[in-house]
């Protein structure tokens, strides 16, 4: 057990050696970005001992910084409200029609979403859509909490390396952190911590007990050779966890998770990288323009408030600077006279250069996207709104697919079982356990979305039926058949749908169609009985009827 202990940590460190040798070629452009557009974080390629203000000295324009924090709290705002629910959990296809089922998600649901509420959830997915628009590339860690069901931590961008599985998804991840040897001790025990690290730890040393010591934690699939199906300790489990000391190549823990508890997500991806772009490689030819040329406007604008002077070589005397202030010069000699010199440069042409390189930077973090409403004419009709918001929503569609597919899916999942194997869900329904080959299990909730973006995306089919309408109605005008190729019932639940409609405002579409057979019957049994009063009523007038006229003849014959 110690040997394959020792070649574990072995192999743990050569593969986050290997992953960080490929990353360093981004460590680079990350350095670039950083001092642009988050400068507290410009420490990726270099460390500093202590905070300073250096990276923010070089800085003479914040536009991307704004930028990028308008991207990060228009997605927290839009994508992940803290003050609405932004997520349902609900019952999969094999068995949507159990309303059991659904109410037991629906409880499962609001308890996630209070837990959420309570953790750190929200600042911290504040912190990692930051690094996503800015470096292209950010990670989420989901464990359990000691004070709540669920804790997160954003790892910081540059102590970290990734590698993606044969679908393109992330599934490896392994991350550089410092730990003093109390620290160590209280995270992972003093017994299994290195020889080096105990006695460092029970140094009386100051120095000892807060030197920093490095440590490796890799998150990878386990090799299915490596599984004993007959166990379910962490050890056995498909997600490796395993904790390393780096110096000594020393295991300070080995276990492991049922699913993956971190997700890894790229703004867009680009060929074979692994890693993300980000809107800052579109901005940083602009960011790095606009701050050389708000430096010289601001030399500029020094100048015309502090200008230059000519002083002659023959003057003599002070120049007077201060307002109202007096200088006196020779008046034999009229070229004497001090005068400004090189204050004609023109503000306005950088002013205007500046607004391009704004704009552009602003277009390139989805700015307009997510200040649309406030920046909406007051004139626009709705319809001129729905266009322009659609516009905008195209541009930013993909990266919030990418989010749906690589963050909340697998986060909200992992969110899920760790409330349901802490017991914290009420008992499931027996609809809900699933039974095969393999056994019994819980059926994985399928998880929806509703939050403002998410229905804006899905709002854009609604604005496609409307102006299809507007073109289909006139033609169903004169051909009201043409109408026979919708699907009006779909297209009435959809909508609502997209609409954000509470899903529990809709009846089961069986439900609708027992109401509509019994509405039908209804009608053919009143018809059958205004037939038959009609029938009664033309019977009790033909016996009035004399058979000798010319009406009973007509009728005698009829019958």
């Amino acid at each position: 057990m110690q040997a394959s202990l020792s070649q574990l940590g072995v192999n743990v460190v050569q593969r986050s050696e290997s992953l960080r040798n490929e990353r360093s070629v981004w460590d680079g452009f990350w350095q670039d970005v950083a001092q642009y557009v988050m400068p507290r974080k410009a420490n990726i390629t270099r460390t500093q001992s202590q905070p300073n203000t250096s990276n923010e000295q070089q800085l003479f324009d914040g536009t991307a910084i704004r930028a990028n924090q308008i991207l990060a709290n228009g997605k927290l705002s839009w994508m992940t409200p803290h003050e609405g629910a932004w997520f349902n959990f609900d019952a999969p296809p094999e068995i949507q029609g159990d309303d059991e089922a659904k109410q037991w998600f629906k409880r499962c649901t609001e308890i996630a979403q209070a837990s959420l509420s309570r953790s750190n959830f929200y600042s911290v997915i504040h912190e990692f859509y930051l690094d996503r628009g800015a470096f292209g590339t950010s990670v989420i860690y989901c464990e359990p909490g000691k004070r709540n069901p669920v804790t997160f931590a954003c790892w910081p961008v540059g102590s970290y390396s990734i590698a993606e599985d044969d679908e393109g998804l992330v599934d490896t991840c392994f991350r550089d952190f410092e730990l003093t040897a109390r620290q160590a001790a209280m995270k992972f025990g003093a017994e299994n911590l290195s020889p080096e690290l105990r006695k460092a730890l029970e140094s009386k040393d100051s120095k000892e007990q807060d030197k920093k010591h490095s440590f490796i934690h890799g998150v990878f699939p386990r090799d299915p050779e490596q599984i004993d199906p007959r166990k379910s300790d962490p050890e056995n489990m498909a997600i490796a966890s395993v904790y390393v000391e780096k110096k000594g190549k020393h295991v300070v823990r080995n276990s492991g998770y049922p699913e993956s508890p971190f997700a890894a997500s790229r703004f867009l991806t680009w060929g074979n990288e692994v890693y993300g772009w980000s809107p800052s490689w579109m901005a940083l030819p602009e960011a790095r323009q606009l701050n050389f040329l708000e430096k010289q406007m601001d030399a500029l604008a020094e100048l015309a408030a502090f200008p230059r002077f000519l002083v002659p070589s023959t003057h003599e005397g002070d120049i007077d600077l201060r307002s109202s202030g007096i200088t006196y010069y020779n008046a034999a000699m009229p070229n004497a006279i001090p005068r400004e010199w090189g204050t004609a440069g023109r503000y306005d042409v950088g002013e205007a250069r500046a607004k391009v390189k704004r704009d552009a930077i602003e277009e390139a973090y989805h700015v307009d996207l997510f200040q649309m409403f406030s920046r909406t004419d007051k004139q626009m009709t709705a319809r001129e709104v729905s266009e322009r918001s659609g516009e905008k929503l195209i541009q930013f569609s993909p990266t919030f697919a990418r989010m749906t597919t690589e963050v909340f899916n697998p986060l909200l999942e992992r969110v899920f079982s760790i409330h349901l194997r802490a017991g914290l869900f009420p008992p499931p329904p027996e609809s809900v356990v699933v039974q095969d080959a393999s056994g019994a299990y819980l059926a994985q909730p399928r998880v929806t979305y509703n939050s403002r973006i998410a229905l804006a995306i899905k709002n854009l089919e609604n604005t496609a039926f409307d102006r299809d309408m507007e073109m289909t109605l006139p033609i169903a005008q004169q051909r009201p058949e043409i109408l026979d190729n919708y699907d009006w019932d779909r297209i009435a639940r959809d909508r609502a749908r997209n609409n954000g409609v509470n899903a529990d405002w809709m009846l089961p579409f069986e439900k609708v169609m027992e109401m509509r057979q019994a509405r039908a019957e209804a009608q053919q049994a009143q018809a059958q009985a205004q037939q038959a009063e009609m029938m009664a009523n033309a019977a009790a007038k033909a016996g009035s009827i004399k058979p000798d006229s010319a009406i009973g003849q007509a009728l005698g014959d009829m019958a």
